[in-house]
């Protein structure tokens, strides 16, 4: 009998060996089980970091394409930096980050993304909260950087209703006086005026739970304001600080990443004021580098945290490893 199996089993390998196998294995191999329709579409982007004991949600509320002229800098410069980053030179496809602080005590929005207004590419900012099992309706404070659509729009319904029912709304006051301001609105080009809507939004929405501050106060034990004006007159970073642990949110202090990480004096068309612009990107930048304070900015790749380090006479991006705890 086992004489008889040992033949049988050293007659399948022999057989194997030479080549019969080829006629018997594939009937042994089942047929595949991932055919299925393309999903063609992203999941919702969610992603969570510790940072001391307070908890950071980044959530990727879309995209917006802008064309690589809104850069203040020759153009075969920017198509060289562009190419060099892995980038099409065209269009620039920038991401709309914002990120949700828990303090333990309060849960702060930090920017607020740009809703429908900005197209189909955004507004998925109700569909991260939901994924990261949070309601709007739990939101306690939203922190705004500036009066740009894709960092207000999202703080508004588009019935034109509070988003955040029970929030207080923070922005900075300079940025209040100017983007609220009517007279500011029709010095303007006539093309130029819809960029007030967004403030005018939000004003007409929060009411009283629109409450303005100066940069650099501290709005709650944690987050500071750091002033960063020059894209917006009350351009604010916000620096999120738990014991020793820190991240700077640096708002739009830059645009896009493989031209100004490395070219940090090229502006873009928006900046209120290029030179201010300019100067405060190379100060943040220097000092975040020197320091290893990490960063989260709006228009880097999702997650949109990491450290900056010097490199030549600009910088280099290191983002930070995905966590999970």
């Amino acid at each position: 009998m086992n004489r008889s199996i040992n033949a049988s089993r050293r007659g399948f390998v022999f057989a194997g060996a030479a080549g019969a196998s080829l006629t018997i294995l594939p009937a042994l191999v089942p047929a595949a089980f991932g055919k299925a329709p393309l999903a063609g579409s992203q999941a919702i982007s969610v992603h969570r970091m510790k940072l001391g004991s307070f908890e950071i949600t980044a959530m990727l509320d879309g995209y917006i394409d802008i064309p690589p002229a809104v850069l203040q800098a020759d153009q075969e410069l920017v198509k060289t930096l562009l190419l060099a980053g892995g980038w099409p030179a065209a269009p620039m496809r920038l991401p709309v980050n914002t990120f949700l602080v828990n303090t333990g005590d309060k849960l702060v929005l930090l920017d607020a993304g740009g809703a429908k207004l900005l197209g189909p590419t955004a507004g998925r900012l109700p569909q991260c909260l939901a994924a990261a099992g949070v309601t709007a309706e739990q939101i306690d404070e939203v922190y705004i950087t500036h009066c740009h659509g894709d960092h207000l729009h999202g703080t508004v319904t588009p019935e034109g209703g509070r988003m955040f029912p029970n929030a207080i709304l923070r922005i900075a006051k300079a940025d209040l006086d100017y983007w609220g301001s009517a007279a500011e609105e029709a010095k303007a080009p006539e093309n130029q005026r819809g960029r007030w809507m967004p403030a005018k939004r939000a004003i007409a929405a929060y009411g009283a739970n629109l409450k303005a501050f100066n940069l650099g106060e501290e709005l709650t034990p944690g987050i500071k304001s750091v002033d960063a004006a020059g894209h917006t007159p009350g351009h604010s970073c916000y620096m999120v600080q738990s014991g020793a642990a820190r991240l700077l949110a640096i708002g739009d202090t830059m645009h896009v990443a493989p031209v100004q990480f490395p070219r940090p004096e090229i502006t873009v068309a928006f900046d209120w004021d290029q030179a201010k612009a300019r100067a405060t990107r190379k100060s943040i930048f220097d000092t975040v580098a020197a320091d290893g304070t990490p960063i989260a900015a709006v228009h880097l790749p999702f997650p949109g945290i990491g450290r900056l380090r010097k490199s030549g006479d600009g910088f280099a991006f290191d983002p930070a490893p995905w966590q999970l705890f």
